[in-house]
């Protein structure tokens, strides 16, 4: 998958899984890796034809029990999914019609999710 801003673009591996190389191009054109992050959810866990792969669909699910357990807010709130929506329907648009369309929906951005806190969803 191919990101383009104005300042740049991003390329990321398939995104139907975890991990894999994560490439940035500055407005000169210049190709660069960006430096990996030493994360649980890029460990391989899983043979397919391809090669290895880490396949953690269930994080998501896990850290909503816990946040519901501790009381906070999970990450994947709905106001979140409505916004992935948004950006993924105006990408499209903006695709068809050939200029930018402005997002109609907004929502917090979640913490990340660090390599401690997704360790403790492995347990």
């Amino acid at each position: 998958m191919e990101l383009y801003g104005s300042e740049g673009s991003l390329f990321l591996p398939d995104p139907n899984f975890f991990g894999g190389t994560v490439e940035h191009a500055s407005r000169d054109g210049e190709i660069s890796a960006l430096e990996p992050w030493d994360h649980p959810l890029g460990i391989p866990n899983q043979k397919h034809d391809e090669g290895s792969m880490a396949n953690y669909r269930t994080a998501g699910l896990a850290d909503m029990a816990t946040a519901i357990i501790d009381g906070r807010d999970h990450r994947c709130s709905l106001d979140l999914a409505v916004h992935a929506v948004d950006v993924m329907t105006s990408v499209l648009k903006s695709g068809e019609v050939g200029v930018f369309v402005d997002m109609t929906t907004t929502c917090e951005r979640p913490t990340a999710l660090g390599p401690l806190e997704a360790r403790s969803l492995m347990v």
